[in-house]
């Protein structure tokens, strides 16, 4: 399928399992508007080899590509069949370099013979493959631009023998840029990460702590033999920077953590972290999700989740210790890889029934008739928000048929001096269009929905400020 990716502009033609990990981390995993990697991982360097010295020409960069694959046995179960293989360029160099021309993508498959058979080839990308050596032309990649492509899929062979295999090589070229090379080492067998999903969290207090205990196995037939990273997002919620062997998006109220753990991790084991890692509900959450992810250290995506520069937690190391993961409530994310695996603690707060009314700003010049969206207040349900005008501010009414059906405009009120009704919601926005008459310094009007009181004792929050601001 198709997406898009950071950069001025660029290709991508990647699988439904990198696609649902984009969503789930909210994590780019090409690089654009920083500086491209050489290194995936520490263990399978991207080597280039001549052309013009580096920085002062244009250069390719590998920004993503397996180094490890994993061949499942023929006899494995459909859902362990080979991981998607994805391979991510990227073109840099100065501003006066235009683009490289060209470039082209030489996947030595010879290591496979025995293990697996190419199943199907990336056409669109003009990829073909003759005698176990696979060429994809990408054409021209201008400066800063990437592409990213699913170049082949596999089918394992009957009767391979299990264990290391050896290197598939890749050779990117450019007429005008220096050769990039990468190693991937096959092994046959596959590891089967998982991770336990946890019961939701119902009546959390605002502002109190939701630990996080995450756990994770392997029930694949092969060991994971470097570490395993723990990747956490919270929703709703801050964490707390605790460990030493974690690094965080902030030193203070972070919401992403990376934790990394040595190896190795058995096939037929689990772990759960010997102490929570704790987050603390938001004074406004409703519904939060503390989300993680589970990884091959070495093989991340093509990316760093997070730089190794990111502030470290202020305590000890956070451990693990052994758990049974055999049970139903581990499971493995069937769109990732087999060494990839997620998941969550999903909490609902003890003001889930509690409408937030949202105050917005009118925007204009004194004599215009202006147009303000008006936000829909939190947790609800539908029906009309009243808004009580600022001074200087009078209400245009929009006539039925002269906007589009999935927009809502406000219309006048019981009485010419009250607040205007104003429906919700719908596809569209509900909208208010007024015209300044004139100007009041410190004018000041509201919105306010109403709810249930029995369900809602917090009844003083329906009610938010309506302010103007005077653009001329």
């Amino acid at each position: 399928m198709n997406g898009s990716v950071a950069g001025k502009r660029s290709r991508n033609l990647v699988g439904a399992g990198a696609a649902a990990l984009l969503v789930l981390l909210a994590v780019a995993v090409t690089v654009g508007d920083r500086e491209p990697v050489v290194v995936v991982g520490d263990k399978a360097p991207m080597t280039t080899v001549g052309g013009t010295a580096p920085g002062t020409g244009p250069r390719l960069t590998i920004t993503d590509a397996r180094n490890t694959y994993y061949i499942p046995r023929y006899h494995a179960k459909p859902e362990s069949e080979p991981g998607e293989y994805r391979i991510a360029l990227k073109v840099g160099g100065p501003q006066s370099v235009k683009n490289v021309k060209n470039v082209k993508v030489t996947i030595d498959l010879s290591v496979l013979k025995g293990r697996a058979s190419v199943g199907w080839v990336n056409k669109p990308y003009k990829c073909t493959l003759a005698k176990w050596v696979m060429t994809c032309p990408l054409g021209t990649i201008g400066n800063g631009e990437s592409a990213i492509f699913t170049p082949f899929a596999l089918k394992p062979e009957p009767g391979a023998a299990p264990g290391p295999g050896g290197a598939m090589n890749i050779t990117v070229t450019g007429d005008n840029a220096p050769t990039v090379r990468h190693a991937t080492q096959v092994i046959v067998g596959a590891p089967l990460l998982t991770a336990r999903q946890d019961a939701k969290k119902t009546g959390v207090e605002p502002k109190s702590e939701v630990p996080l205990t995450p756990a994770f196995g392997n029930k694949g037939d092969t060991d994971v033999n470097d570490g395993i990273t723990v990747f956490v997002r919270a929703e709703e919620a801050t964490l707390r920077p605790l460990h030493g062997n974690c690094r965080y998006d902030k030193a203070v109220a972070p919401t992403k953590a990376q934790c990394d753990f040595p190896g190795p991790l058995k096939a037929g084991t689990a772990y759960e972290t010997a102490a929570p890692l704790k987050a603390v509900a938001d004074a406004t959450a409703m519904h939060g999700h503390l989300h993680y992810a589970v990884f091959r250290t070495h093989d991340t995506l093509g990316d760093t989740l997070l730089p190794a520069s990111a502030p470290r937690g202020t305590g000890a190391p956070l451990g693990l210790r052994p758990v049974d993961g055999g049970g139903s409530d581990f499971i493995w994310s069937r769109q990732w890889p087999s060494d990839m695996s997620t998941g969550e603690l999903a909490f609902d707060t003890s003001q889930i029934n509690d409408l937030q009314a949202i105050g917005f700003t009118i925007k204009g010049k004194v004599g215009r008739v202006v147009e303000a969206q008006v936000p829909y207040p939190r947790n609800f349900d539908g029906g009309d928000m009243l808004v009580t005008l600022p001074e200087g501010v009078s209400l245009v009414t929009v006539k039925p048929g002269e906007h589009p059906s999935e927009v809502v405009y406000c219309r006048p009120g019981e009485t010419a001096s009250g607040p205007v009704k104003c429906y919700g919601p719908e596809v569209g926005g509900t909208w208010l269009r007024v015209r300044i008459d004139q100007r009041v310094e410190g004018a000041k009007g509201s919105v306010h929905a109403d709810s249930d009181p029995a369900t809602d004792p917090n009844q003083h929050n329906n009610t938010a400020p309506v302010t103007v601001e005077y653009t001329g």
